[in-house]
């Protein structure tokens, strides 16, 4: 039973490991994803400033086409004052002009504030249109590195899961099958007892059962956390048994 034990132990070491191999693999794609998700938030802020760019600049022109309105009104204002025989019509003709030129004052004042804000828009899309390259350059080569360092990790796990099944097909059928049935609930299947308490929750076992463990002939489990449990130095009990029964071939 000691046999079963050991291979127990060194079964948990390999799903210990394989388990953090798991977590790493889901790890390394989520930590790049979040770089990706910031990527496609700083081109969609891109394409909105491109949008509101496009759309400033249309406005501008509707600007240009009403300024040359105006001035055309501007002019034909300032023909009709040599053309009116009336002081009343001189003075009309001179408040369309006035309003006229005023309505023109206005409009490149408009035009005005227009291109400057459209020139900062410009700049500033020029800018994040530089950091969204050297983000997605990032990304790129993040991704180049993960893609690499998971394929790394997918040969390991391969090979301590060949490894991992081995081991656990020198287990009776009957022990893997508490073994797995208490792994899936605890995490932690297989524990010591130390000087008479489980490592796994601590609580001091009845001393009837730390006498069955000293004995090592069955496979005990504890009756406060379910695990299975061994007395702490039967393994080494178990090392110095083998070390004891090979031959000294040094002389």
């Amino acid at each position: 039973m000691k046999e079963q034990l050991a291979l127990l132990e060194e079964l948990q070491t390999y799903d210990a490991r394989l388990q953090e191999h798991d977590l790493a693999l889901k790890a390394l794609p989520e930590k790049l994803q979040v770089k990706k998700n910031d990527l496609a938030k700083l081109e969609a802020i891109v394409a909105r400033e491109r949008a509101a760019l496009a759309e400033a600049e249309k406005f501008r022109r509707e600007l240009d086409l009403q300024l040359k309105t105006d001035e055309s009104g501007a002019a034909r204002a300032k023909s009709k004052l040599t053309q009116v025989k009336t002081s009343k019509d001189y003075m009309a003709a001179q408040r369309e002009l006035e309003a006229t030129r005023k309505i023109i004052g206005e409009r490149e004042e408009e035009i005005l504030k227009l291109i400057d804000s459209i020139d900062l828009k410009k700049k500033a899309i020029a800018q994040m249109e530089a950091d969204t390259a050297d983000l997605a350059k990032i990304v790129a080569e993040e991704e180049k590195v993960v893609s690499a360092k998971v394929a790394e990790m997918r040969g390991s796990v391969d090979h301590e899961r060949t490894a991992r099944e081995q081991i656990a097909a020198k287990v009776r059928p009957d022990i893997m099958k508490k073994y797995s049935s208490i792994r899936m609930r605890r995490g932690l299947a297989v524990v010591p007892v130390v000087k008479g308490t489980c490592q796994g929750c601590h609580m001091t076992i009845p001393p009837q059962l730390f006498n069955l463990l000293q004995r090592g002939t069955t496979v005990e489990t504890c009756p406060t956390c379910a695990r299975i449990i061994y007395w702490s130095e039967i393994m080494t009990d178990k090392k110095l048994e083998q070390d004891e029964s090979t031959p000294d071939t040094a002389s």
